[in-house]
Order: C-alpha cells, then sequence, then structure tokens
C-alpha cells in the first residue's frame, strides 16, 4: 500500500485542495471524500500511482 492523498479538484479539474491521509483513516477513505466533496466540484483519493476513487458532483440541471 503506497501512500493515500485526497485531492479536490475545481470545475476546470485544476487541484483546489490536497490532503494526506492517515493510516486510520483507509477504511473511512470514502466518507472523508464524500464529506470533501459537498465543498468542491470533484474528489480524487490516490494510492500512491493509482487513483482508488474519483467522485463528482453531479451537473446542475437548468428548470
Amino acid at each position: 500500500m503506497g501512500e493515500l492523498l485526497l485531492y479536490a479538484l475545481d470545475e476546470a479539474g485544476e487541484t483546489a485542495f490536497a490532503e494526506q491521509l492517515q493510516a486510520a483513516d483507509r477504511a473511512n477513505a470514502r466518507a472523508l471524500a464524500e464529506a470533501r466533496l459537498r465543498e468542491h466540484h470533484a474528489v480524487e483519493v490516490w494510492d500512491g500511482p493509482l487513483c482508488i476513487l474519483r467522485l463528482r458532483r453531479r451537473p446542475f440541471a437548468a428548470a
């Protein structure tokens, strides 16, 4: 297992926020990513060179 990193991305796909997750956070990585998704357009969790989770907000539907 590599280093677990969480990246929050803006609408352009640029990194807006990054944090290193602790080993104890590995089991809760999805919950942490979902919490960050409330504040950012998309979130990715990387385990070393491998993206293990990618979440994105749904596009806003115009009425």
